[in-house]
């Protein structure tokens, strides 16, 4: 149950929120209005919340650039995804389109679907290679990366093997 938090006589309300929000950009990086919504939905009204957000904004610890590079950057270590869902994920934070176009301008899209392609190639199963094929291509689709890239892991990973040109 989320306890409303109450603004006392001697101004602690700022303090809290802030407090809170330091603690939370500790965990990790957070998006404007991620830090907003959560700051929000611990009770804290919404000049103290705008308040927090342009202190820590103008202080540097909040910057939704550097938010979506660290967030890229991430992804791109532990689960490589193409660009459909790297912006997906980036507005779903709360992103604003401007910084999305800017941050995955740096993307090479390409590079991200073959390490992708190679790790998950590991671990397929099938009867035969149309079959593993068809599942590389299902997980790759599923990451998010463009028909383009995904062919060109496809030839790369299975040269021989066609059963079609265009996808499902």
């Amino acid at each position: 149950m989320k306890r409303p938090v109450m603004a006392s006589a001697s101004g602690k309300q700022p303090d809290a929120a802030l407090a809170l929000a330091l603690k939370l950009l500790g965990i990790r990086s957070h998006s404007r209005l991620e830090l907003e919504r959560k700051l929000r939905g611990k009770g804290f009204d919404e000049a103290v919340t705008a308040q927090t957000i342009e202190r820590l904004s103008g202080k540097g610890l909040l910057d939704d650039r550097e938010f979506g590079l660290e967030l890229i950057a991430s992804r791109s270590k532990r689960k490589p995804a193409g660009k459909i869902r790297l912006v997906a994920e980036l507005r779903k934070k709360g992103v604003p389109e401007t910084v999305i176009g800017e941050v995955l301008g740096e993307v090479d899209g390409r590079e991200l679907c073959m390490r992708a392609a190679e790790k998950k190639l590991a671990m397929l199963r099938g009867p035969d290679e149309n079959a593993r094929k068809k599942k590389l291509e299902t997980f790759l689709r599923n990451r998010g990366f463009s028909w383009l890239e995904i062919r060109e892991a496809l030839e790369r990973f299975f040269p021989g093997v066609t059963d079609r040109e265009e996808p499902v």
